[in-house]
């Protein structure tokens, strides 16, 4: 039935992304490939998997059960806000007050500490990886759903540079031992606020990728002179 195939079209592809985010994990944790690496093997093979499962060609769909999650609205509020929302709750709630999140943010810290602690590092890494892909999963579900058409071509082609833009922006450490969720929220708000106020005053994208960079770069900047003061 419909309901059913809806159902199955939200979980299936989280799940995938899911295990392919695990699979990171244990290129990073089982044969100790630096994290980079691992992840942009699955970042190129991955879109060539999708180009080959579509024959490269755009999958155009209508369905209003689908599409919910990124054009619907409950009591006047997107859905996909909504969502974003709750995952950021559920994410600053598990960094604050889980073992779980403290453990995440030891590992991210000091490695080698938090082995001597004995935290179970490999095990951490890896439900990070996990969750990682499943929310990318999720991310990739709002773009397919808002466009009507899943298009392996071009769909997230870049995202990866606004995710360590927000994260950076955001006042979260990139050499890690600080996470900050409410702040990765507003800088991702601000780094879209950034671009289409470039392209509503006809700044080129291609401008407004090198100002994105520009962000990032500051953001960094302002990190290190932080840590040093």
């Amino acid at each position: 039935s419909m309901p059913v195939a809806v159902a199955l079209a939200f979980v299936l592809p989280v799940v995938a992304t899911g295990l392919l985010g695990l699979f990171n994990g244990l290129l990073v944790t089982r044969f100790a490939i630096q994290p980079i690496i691992a992840t942009l093997v699955l970042f190129i093979a991955g879109r060539g998997i999708a180009q080959v499962m579509t024959n490269g060609n755009l999958q155009v769909f209508r369905n209003e059960g689908f599409q919910f999650i990124a054009l619907g609205r409950v009591a006047g509020i997107p859905a996909q806000v909504i969502l974003m929302i709750a995952i950021a709750a559920i994410a600053w709630a598990a960094i604050r007050y889980t073992v779980f999140g403290r453990q995440v943010i030891a590992v991210g810290g000091n490695e080698k500490a938090a082995r001597l602690t004995g935290i179970p590092v490999h095990r951490v890494k890896l439900l990070v990886y996990m969750i990682s892909g499943a929310l990318a999963g999720v991310a990739g579900l709002i773009v397919v759903a808002r466009n009507s058409a899943s298009d392996a071509n071009l769909v997230g082609l870049g995202m990866e540079l606004d995710a360590i833009a927000a994260v950076a922006v955001g006042g979260t450490l990139l050499t890690g031992g600080r996470a900050n969720i409410v702040g990765t929220v507003i800088g991702a708000l601000v780094i879209q606020l950034v671009r289409y106020t470039l392209l509503a005053n006809g700044v080129p994208d291609a401008a407004a990728l090198i100002v994105k960079a520009a962000l990032i770069l500051l953001a960094v900047f302002i990190q290190q002179r932080a840590g040093k003061s």
